[in-house]
């Protein structure tokens, strides 16, 4: 393994579980936002309460 590889490793190993689920619920966050997002720019005239419906079925697909 490289350097990076191996300071990569030792960084995730050091990081305790609590920092890591902060870590991956602000980057959900952060998807949640881009997506809300992508739908405002594809739905320009959408209200706020049909931009939370099209959220939430887009949380409810199945893909």
């Amino acid at each position: 393994m490289d350097l990076l590889t191996l300071d990569n490793l030792a960084d995730a190993r050091a990081t305790s579980p609590e920092e890591k689920l902060r870590q991956a619920l602000e980057l959900m966050a952060a998807g949640f936002r881009l997506e809300r997002s992508a739908l405002r720019e594809r739905h320009r005239d959408a209200s706020e309460e049909e931009i939370a419906r099209l959220f939430e079925e887009w949380l409810a697909a199945d893909e």
